[in-house]
């Protein structure tokens, strides 16, 4: 199930907001031990609608965020806490929020935009204590391994098969590029990059909850 909010902005959002509208998703949940030491079920997009300006990002039309999960319970409490405490911060406020069901989709490869960039890291198996992951871009083969084994290993967390299904970047894209972020002084690379997933409807549906790749709850890897 998915949560799509539409948000008014009263000023300048700063570029390195996701902290913020990761804070405002545990807010509204309340405190879960499960949701913040577990591997995220759910994914959260990027602000979407803003332009880029003086002090940070304009939102003059409004901004509209997606909030994606595969326990429908999950959010049923987040509009709970939206209705409660609809400031974000950031004079980010909720000013209207639509439920919306996963699509019907078929067995096979299903094709996705995706609402935010796909971070994929990489930390060799050689690699000592300290040493930092790599960032694999969607040019780099061993990525769609990785966004693979990530999403197998939702699916088992979830209780459902992983059987047969694949994740791979388009790479015949041609609009395909890279996106620069920081979160908590860590500046991370990512993809912005449709992605391909193969397997049952049952899966594709999965994808299209929990997103792909590394960090969908803070912000990456949400399908469209």
């Amino acid at each position: 199930m998915r949560l799509q909010l539409y948000l008014t902005a009263s000023q300048a959002v700063p570029f390195d907001h996701l902290a913020a509208l990761k804070g405002a998703f545990h807010r509204w949940l309340g405190h879960n031990e499960e949701l913040h030491d577990g591997l995220s079920l759910y994914s959260l997009s990027w602000l979407r609608g803003g332009r880029a300006g003086r002090g940070g990002l304009w939102y003059r039309e409004g901004a509209y965020w997606s909030i994606s999960a595969h326990d429908p319970q999950l959010i049923h409490t987040l509009v709970g806490g939206v209705i409660r405490e609809p400031d974000l911060g950031l004079g980010l406020t909720v000013r209207d929020a639509r439920l919306t069901q996963p699509p019907q989709f078929q067995d096979g490869e299903q094709w996705f935009r995706v609402l935010s960039p796909v971070f994929v890291k990489y930390l060799a198996p050689e690699a000592k204590l300290g040493d930092t992951a790599d960032h694999l871009l969607y040019d780099n083969p061993r990525a769609d391994e990785l966004l693979t084994a990530t999403l197998q290993r939702k699916l088992r967390q979830a209780g459902l098969s992983d059987a047969g299904v694949s994740v791979r970047f388009d790479r015949a894209y041609a609009g395909a590029k890279t996106k620069l972020f920081r979160y908590k002084q860590v500046q991370c690379r990512a993809s912005q990059c449709p992605v391909i997933v193969t397997g049952t409807a049952e899966q594709i549906r999965f994808a299209w909850c929990v997103g792909v790749g590394h960090s969908t709850g803070l912000g990456c890897g949400a399908l469209e």
